[in-house]
């Protein structure tokens, strides 16, 4: 195990599980893993103390780290990197798309996929590097993985909420077409949320597909998606 990855699990294992936390299942995470019960603030505050103390933690020791961490026995653990990649923004510009895919192969479950994928790459991020972002958002919506497939649509939605450029907006309507088929509730609330989160730059082009494709969205999707047009509300 990585020396830094040992001083954090160390903190989260020495945190005291958050109120109410001991009466809850990790099921409702998504994961059978180890769940040591602490809050997110809990398990963020101890990453930041880390981000802290390690200003000057190098491009490689980061990579180790979070490498470490996407293979640790617990929930906190395989959750940890996300701070890592908001507090070391110039270091996640530099990760390879092909590592992050592989590290992606370590989550299970809604909330580990949403702790990476959600708002930590922006749509400055994926603009920046459009032909290889759209590439591998392509491979993660077809691969057998079904925590991979949630991946590439959650990936997207805080850049479709933050750019009007419609490279995104077709990318997350392609994506959203080859998935909308499957059952799976990790894949009807991600295609739900993507459609949602699209309104606040999109809200004339989601409106259309909407009324053009709501009879083979999932129901959720379809009754929510509705719902924010008419009230701006979730």
């Amino acid at each position: 195990m990585n020396p830094h990855h040992q001083s954090i699990l160390r903190r989260i294992q020495a945190a005291e599980p958050g109120r109410g936390q001991t009466t809850q299942r990790p099921e409702h995470l998504g994961t059978a893993r180890r769940w040591y019960g602490l809050k997110n603030d809990q398990r963020r505050r101890i990453l930041l103390d880390f981000c802290a103390a390690h200003k000057d933690l190098s491009f490689d020791a980061w990579l180790a780290l979070i490498d470490s961490l996407y293979q640790g026995e617990s929930y906190e653990e395989r959750c940890a990197p996300q701070t890592l990649f908001r507090k070391y923004p110039r270091y996640r510009r530099r990760l390879s798309l092909a590592q992050l895919d592989a590290w992606l192969g370590c989550l299970d479950g809604w909330a580990e996929v949403d702790s990476t994928c959600q708002t930590v790459f922006s749509d400055k991020d994926l603009l920046a590097g459009w032909d290889n972002w759209s590439a591998r958002l392509r491979s993660l919506a077809a691969e057998p993985n079904l925590n991979k497939r949630r991946a590439a649509l959650v990936l997207l939605t805080a850049p479709i909420s933050q750019s009007d450029d419609e490279r995104i907006l077709d990318l997350s309507l392609e994506l959203i077409d080859r998935l909308k088929a499957e059952k799976d509730k990790r894949i009807t609330k991600a295609i739900s949320w993507l459609l949602r989160k699209g309104v606040k730059q999109h809200r004339e082009a989601i409106a259309a597909y909407l009324e053009a494709n709501a009879k083979s969205l999932p129901a959720i999707a379809a009754r929510e998606t509705r719902k924010k047009l008419a009230t701006g509300k979730k």
